[in-house]
């Protein structure tokens, strides 16, 4: 289990957040900035990890070529290995291109999936993807502010080197009161959902920074006004 902090009010010039009154906005370091025009309804881009994508496809090539390399090669009760037949020999080609093309398959799949938007919103609802083939969505009525925060992922096995890794993480907390959506299975590389709060690892979406969460809670109270919720005006952040 990793254990989930807040940045320091001092270390806020390196783009961390400070926790306390201003940890949502108001007039401290997370008070909302303008938005980008440019985003549409996305809030939080992904990143796109080619480095992940060519690992995924090389492996799975491999497994490919050791399946052709078995068809090719067939034991000999089951008869002469095709790589030496006539068929065999137009056939190794076909195979060759089908295996390359089934790995940038595999490859753009997987930096597809990497580069899904983590928060997108849709009318009156917050899109959360915190898992490549899962998505959630929250009231916009139930988000009550963004914050950045850290948190120590504990070292490599055989590392004694090291203490382990510092991550930085964004986290959009849900009121209580929205207890159907306190927590959602996510794959844990790319954060967690539980006990109301969401948490983005920041090694798998756009880079985090006090911009950033200024951005997101302005275009909450801008949500939240739009959508005519009476307490708009109070969300931290929010410069109404």
């Amino acid at each position: 289990m990793h254990r989930e902090t807040t940045i320091p009010e001092a270390d806020q010039t390196a783009g961390a957040a400070a926790t306390g009154p201003h940890a949502c906005g108001g007039a401290g370091g997370n008070c909302a900035a303008d938005a980008s025009p440019d985003r549409g309804g996305i809030w939080l881009r992904g990143n796109a990890r080619p480095g992940i994508a060519i690992a995924i496809a090389s492996v799975s090539i491999a497994l490919l070529v050791a399946l052709a390399v078995v068809l090719l090669f067939r034991t000999e009760s089951a008869g002469p290995p095709l790589a030496s037949t006539a068929e065999g020999r137009w056939l190794s080609p076909v195979v060759a291109g089908v295996l390359v093309a089934a790995g940038l398959v595999v490859a753009a799949t997987a930096i597809g999936l990497t580069a899904l938007p983590r928060l997108v919103l849709e009318g009156g609802r917050v899109r959360v993807r915190l898992a490549p083939l899962r998505s959630e969505t929250v009231p916009i009525e139930f988000v009550e502010c963004f914050f950045l925060g850290s948190r120590l992922e504990p070292p490599r096995r055989g590392d004694a080197r090291s203490g382990g890794n510092r991550v930085r993480t964004l986290v959009m907390r849900i009121a209580e009161r929205a207890h159907d959506h306190a927590g959602r299975p996510t794959l844990p590389a790319w954060g967690e959902w539980r006990e109301g709060s969401v948490t983005f690892d920041g090694r798998w979406c756009e880079p985090l920074s006090v911009d950033l969460a200024r951005r997101l809670n302005r275009d909450l109270a801008a949500a939240k006004r739009s959508a005519g919720e009476p307490g708009a005006r109070r969300i931290p952040g929010g410069r109404a």
